[in-house]
């Protein structure tokens, strides 16, 4: 969330053009945190289905929480 790049993606985005947008960059990020979950990094690099799963509720709460703090609320 503190990445500008995925905060003028959300800004500008609907959720589905969003998630288009950050799916790479969430596979990045989590590679960069491999260290600290090691286990649920490799099942989502590794397991399609959990990540198919896993996908839409990660970027939709990054959606909202960057949308939310735009607009000075709490996300719902």
């Amino acid at each position: 969330m503190n990445d500008d790049c995925i905060i003028n993606t959300a800004r500008n985005n609907r959720l589905d053009k969003f998630q288009l947008g950050v799916r790479k960059l969430i596979e990045i990020l989590m590679l960069e945190r491999l260290g600290e979950s090691d286990d649920i990094v490799i099942r989502y690099m590794e397991d399609s289905k959990f990540q198919s799963t896993a996908f839409p509720i990660l970027a939709k709460e990054i959606f909202e929480s960057i949308n939310a703090a735009a607009e000075g609320r709490l996300p719902d």
